[in-house]
């Protein structure tokens, strides 16, 4: 075992003892950076501490594709009709602007043309996403709690 040694500073006294960490101590910061490692390791291979709860059907969903508006705002586009659905207002609804802006920012670096569409989906369980088919990203919208949701449902349900 490799044993750290503390030499004193040039010019200091040279009664000084050495200054040596006790090897019980040195012992247990490694046992406990190699469980750390362990429990990483062991964690992501094979998946503990991950909540992935199934889906079940789709009750629900809309093809859309979001266009920064000339005011600030956003313009939500049904994919399949070619048509503004929703305009989000100028510093409103933050949360769906950084959930569109993070999956944006994906597709930048996947290089995905900013037209392909978003799908917004209900799910039978009640939770919510948006995904990104391009990209494979998802935002559980249902994560964020009852206001988050019922900013997205405005687009699920706007124009219909």
């Amino acid at each position: 075992m490799t044993q750290i040694h503390f030499e004193r500073e040039p010019g200091q006294n040279s009664a000084m003892q050495d200054l040596t960490p006790p090897k019980p101590f040195v012992s247990v910061a490694l046992l406990i950076v190699a469980a750390t490692l362990w429990f990483a390791i062991s964690a992501t291979r094979f998946g503990h501490g991950s909540f992935d709860e199934p889906d079940g059907p789709m009750v629900g969903s809309r093809s859309l594709v979001f266009s920064d508006a000339s005011n600030g705002g956003i313009d939500v586009y049904d994919a399949i009709a070619h048509a503004v659905v929703y305009q989000v207002p100028p510093n409103s609804n933050q949360f769906l602007r950084g959930a569109i802006r993070g999956l944006a920012r994906s597709r930048r670096a996947a290089h995905v043309a900013p037209s392909d569409p978003f799908i917004l989906a209900q799910w039978e369980n009640g939770r919510m996403t948006l995904d990104d088919p391009s990209t494979g990203e998802r935002v559980s919208i249902s994560s964020f709690g009852p206001t988050q949701v019922e900013s997205f449902q405005a687009l699920l349900l706007a124009g219909r």
